[in-house]
């Protein structure tokens, strides 16, 4: 009698643990699952965003695909604890748009954590970015 009650629950339970993204799971299919706060189907769109932003800003950018994803999570995480509340893909777009030409050497921990302190000072995401734009101009990098 038990059994007939708890076949069903187990059943949920591992179509819901199949939902999240693990650990061996690309970066791009983790990345879509945290940004959706759900489940998201692995052929989603945000997947492939994804996908197309990490091999743009691997191919800007010193760090490789794991820890432009990992810092990204990590700024929304730290700027959530101050109340601005921002989707990953914002970020990874935003800093994607920094440079007009390819330049070696960027480093996206320094682009992001210059991101999170506008951020964090009040401008929104389009200030931010445009402001870092003008840094950019004003160098001569842009």
């Amino acid at each position: 009698m038990k059994l007939n009650r708890i076949v069903p629950v187990l059943a949920l339970l591992l179509i819901f643990s199949s939902n999240e993204a693990r650990g061996d799971d690309p970066i791009e299919y983790q990345l879509a699952v945290i940004d959706a706060g759900d489940f998201v189907p692995r052929d989603h769109i945000t997947v492939k965003r994804f996908r197309s932003l990490l091999k743009q800003l691997d191919a800007t950018f010193v760090e490789n695909k794991q820890q432009i994803g990992d810092m990204t999570v990590t700024a929304q995480r730290l700027l959530r604890e101050e109340g601005i509340d921002v989707k990953l893909l914002n970020i990874m777009e935003g800093l994607n748009r920094l440079f007009s030409k390819p330049l070696e050497n960027q480093k996206y921990a320094e682009y992001s954590a210059a991101y999170i302190t506008l951020r964090e000072k009040g401008y929104s995401h389009g200030e931010a970015i445009d402001s870092l734009k003008a840094i950019l101009e004003s160098m001569g990098i842009y």
